[in-house]
Parts: structure tokens; C-alpha cells; sequence
């Protein structure tokens, strides 16, 4: 009885991400970019609401705000030394414009969030295993809409998957601050790390 329960509190959580993945996957294919995040940003923020499920996280916290700064600070460099130092990529603060930063913390950070932690991990439990089963989904996410929709090199197959192990960070976060803005605090910066190293 206690497995029927367990794997119910999935099920629904599960087939809501399943719908919405596809529905994004297809605009990527009939739609430009130009459309498809506005209106992916709007059904992933939009989402745990039609589905009458409290997003507790977006309560504002100064401990999580800063749990999301100090771990930013931490983790980021490592990934920037790593970068410089073996990998010999430049850091290109050019490469991150104005609009870029507007639309990865609108459009992409908040709403990923809400969904994914706010929705998502909330659903499942906020534990341990709903933290590797939402980074897990949050991974083919990425490679489904990036690569199946906008398409991708064998790199950028590489690359979507690896988005399975900042996710674990970012559940790990809300875990312990139970708020998304340390969450959000993080993949904005992450995001704008990358796109400044040119990743990996």
C-alpha cells in the first residue's frame, strides 16, 4: 500500500512535466526562439498554478538569499578556475549583454525554478529522491528542448545531460532553505558563468 502511495505522489507530477516538455519541444519546431521562451518561461511559471499546487518557495528569506550567494560565490569560482586553468578558455564578461541577463533571469532562472523546485520537487516530497528524480528530468529536459527541438552537436548532447548535476545543487538548496530564491540567485549566475566561460 505504501509503494501505490509513494509512486501516485510521482504519477501526476511526472505526466505534467511530460506534457509540458513535449508542448515546448514542439514550439521549438514550428516557432523562433523569439517566441518560444517568452511563452515556455510562461507555462512553466504558470503551470504549478493550473495545477492548484502552492509554490511555497517564492516567500522571500534573507537566509536562503544568502545560503544562494555564498554558494554561488563558492561553487562559480571553482567552475571559473577550472576553466582558466585547464582548460585555457577566457573569461568573455562580453558575451553577456544587458538582454541576455534580462532574459535568463526572467525568462529562463525564475520560471525553471518554479517549475522544476517549486512545483516538481515540492510534489515528489522535497527529499533526497525527489532531488535526483527532479535533476534527472530537469537533464532530458534540457536535451529534449535543445537538442531534439532547436538541435545540437554530440557536445551539446554532452553538455544538457551535465545540467543533471547543478540541478542536484539547486534541489539540495531548496532543501535546506526552502525558499527559490537562493535557487534562482544560483542558475542565474551559473548561466551567466557559462555563457561568459563559453562552458567546458
Amino acid at each position: 500500500m505504501t509503494y501505490r502511495l509513494n509512486s501516485a505522489q510521482y504519477l501526476t507530477p511526472v505526466a505534467v512535466y511530460l506534457v509540458l516538455m513535449a508542448i515546448i519541444t514542439l514550439m521549438t519546431r514550428f516557432l523562433s526562439p523569439d517566441f518560444v521562451f517568452p511563452l515556455a518561461a510562461i507555462l512553466m511559471f504558470g503551470m504549478p498554478f493550473v495545477m492548484k499546487s502552492e509554490v511555497k518557495g517564492l516567500r522571500w528569506k534573507l537566509r536562503g538569499v544568502l545560503i544562494g550567494v555564498v554558494l554561488s560565490v563558492v561553487i562559480l569560482s571553482l567552475y571559473v578556475l577550472l576553466c582558466v586553468a585547464a582548460f585555457d578558455k577566457p573569461v568573455r564578461l562580453d558575451n553577456v549583454s544587458y538582454l541576455v541577463i534580462i532574459q535568463h533571469l526572467l525568462l529562463v532562472s525564475v520560471p525553471e525554478e518554479v517549475f522544476f523546485r517549486g512545483y516538481l520537487q515540492e510534489e515528489m516530497g522535497n527529499n533526497l529522491k525527489a532531488i535526483l528524480m527532479v535533476s534527472l528530468l530537469f537533464a532530458v529536459g534540457h536535451l529534449a528542448v535543445r537538442c531534439m527541438g532547436f538541435g545540437c552537436s554530440g557536445a551539446g548532447y554532452v553538455e544538457n545531460l551535465l545540467t543533471f548535476f547543478p540541478s542536484l545543487v539547486m534541489g539540495y538548496m531548496y532543501l535546506v532553505s526552502r525558499t527559490l530564491w537562493a535557487n534562482i540567485i544560483f542558475h542565474f549566475l551559473a548561466n551567466v558563468v557559462y555563457i561568459a566561460t563559453g562552458g567546458l
